[in-house]
């Protein structure tokens, strides 16, 4: 089974590179509707959007919930359903997968970034996207908000537990977007 937690590299172009698996129990074909389509991806992604299907396609993001500011037009860098999905995230990079796999599929995303110091909060945020994700495949209730609070429940510790996986002092590493 793939670790459920995000491992951490760098690129050939020096980057920072955050990548997840999750074998989910549903066909390609499903996921793949999960990471496109509008309607599903308003129950897990943090900036849901809009997408001209095609390399070089744009893509409009919606803004983040109580964020003021909405991403700039992404674009498509690879399109081939139901196998492989990359697209432009303001200057970083995702990059979604999927294989087939004797339970359902094995998904990959591959976040790509500059800054290294972020790497936790973007690591416990994609964690719990992904565990939204899961729940809404199976059918289940998405993971709730903490009371009055704007971050999932749970991503202040995972946000802890990928700072010392990763090395990143919490003086020196990215706080969450404002809200």
């Amino acid at each position: 089974m793939p670790n459920q937690h995000a491992l951490l590299s760098t690129d050939e172009r020096g980057r920072s590179v955050l990548r997840f698996e999750r074998v989910l129990s549903h066909s390609r074909e499903r996921v793949w509707r999960a990471l496109t389509e509008r309607g599903e991806l308003q129950g897990w992604h943090p900036t849901p959007f809009e997408m001209e299907p095609r390399v070089g396609g744009a893509i409009r993001y919606a803004p983040m919930e109580g964020v003021q500011d909405v991403l700039p037009t992404g674009r498509v860098l690879a399109y081939e359903p139901p196998e492989l999905l990359a697209y432009t995230w303001a200057e970083d990079e995702l990059r979604w997968s999927l294989q087939g796999h004797e339970r359902g599929c094995l998904l990959m995303l591959e976040h790509s970034f500059e800054d290294r110091m972020k790497a936790a909060r973007d690591g416990a945020g994609w964690h719990l996207c992904l565990i939204a994700l899961q729940s809404g495949l199976d059918g289940a209730p998405a993971p709730k908000r903490g009371h009055g609070e704007s971050l999932p429940d749970g991503w202040e510790e995972l946000n802890g537990q990928y700072q010392e996986r990763f090395g990143i002092l919490p003086e020196h590493a990215t706080p969450p977007p404002p809200r």
